[in-house]
């Protein structure tokens, strides 16, 4: 079991560093989008798309420190590592950094909650109650002495009650994102004849449905006295990282979208420049400029052209 464990330490390591790479490739194209804009919420997007990439570049790092660590010895010391995390600072301090960024990540939803509701503060209650519990578990949880085991009874119910409270917090706060833009989509379908807010909708949705799976599938596991639970604790610091920069900046492509396709419209529906011939008939016997007639005569008729160019 011991050496199994192992395994599973190194490949939940390799994966978190997997994810951190998409996280760079994501936290790139956030600071595009959100450096071009200028909206309300754009110094508090940006700011926490900082902090959570610099928690998720710690915890690669840490990770990467664990490795170097376990395996520069031999086999045996990896695994007498990895069956007692608890009882080295590493560890330690890379679970640390995956609640700092938890409690962002949860903090940052419950604000887009706020938000979107018309800034509302009646309809975070709830949620936000759930984040401060969750935040007493997981500060009570740090008194209880480092020669604790991952299934010492303490740790392991705060550490339940955690992961719990977490996944509430996250269900909660993206399920009324989600049913707030499915509202709204119906009111204005009756007005436009056509649902609006759908892309909105399914990118909360895809993206609430991502962190609060990997919640549930370590809260399953450590429920089931298993302390595989811990070994996606990297992946879920990457995950929590990444769900919020996948909002930014899928929204932020669809809304470049949006005004490329609306920039194209408008420019093709410009009249082309339109070329008006006016013919004017002028007459002249000998030297002198006569009126249209219609009876013939024996003097000079020139006809001159116009043309009148006329561009919308």
């Amino acid at each position: 079991m011991a050496e199994s464990l192992a395994q599973m330490y190194i490949t939940g390591i390799w994966l978190e560093a997997i994810l951190y790479g998409t996280n760079c490739v994501l936290f790139s194209i956030c600071l595009f989008i959100l450096l071009g804009n200028n909206g309300a919420s754009r110094k508090t997007l940006l700011f926490s798309s900082v902090v959570q990439f610099s928690l998720a570049t710690a915890h690669v790092i840490i990770s990467l420190l664990e490795l170097m660590a376990t395996f520069a010895t031999s086999a045996s010391a990896a695994d007498n590592y990895f069956a007692n995390p608890g009882g080295n600072e590493l560890f330690v301090g890379g679970f640390f950094v995956y609640v700092v960024n938890t409690f962002a990540q949860e903090l940052l939803l419950i604000w887009r909650l706020y938000v979107i509701w018309g800034r509302n503060f009646k309809i975070c209650i709830i949620p936000f109650i759930i984040w401060m519990l969750h935040c007493t578990s997981i500060a009570v949880s740090g008194f209880i002495p480092a020669t604790a085991t991952p299934l010492t009874r303490n740790v392991h119910s705060y550490g339940l009650a955690g992961w719990g409270l977490e996944t509430g917090v996250n269900f909660l706060a993206s399920g009324g994102i989600a049913y707030r833009l499915w509202h709204a989509g119906r009111r204005t379908a009756v007005l436009t004849g056509r649902p609006n807010y759908k892309a909105s909708f399914f990118i909360i949705i895809e993206c609430g449905a991502l962190i609060t799976t990997c919640t549930t599938v370590m809260f399953s596991l450590y429920a089931a006295n298993k302390p595989e639970g811990l070994v996606g604790v990297g992946a879920a610091t990457q995950i929590a990282t990444a769900s919020p920069l996948l909002i930014i900046a899928r929204v932020g492509f669809a809304m470049s979208k949006r005004k490329t396709v609306s920039a194209a419209t408008t420019f093709s529906t410009l009249p082309n420049p339109l070329q008006v011939n006016v013919n004017r008939a002028s007459y002249a016997y000998k030297d002198y400029q006569l009126d249209d007639i219609s009876a013939g005569g024996s003097g000079l008729r020139d006809t001159k052209e116009t043309k009148l160019g006329i561009a919308s």
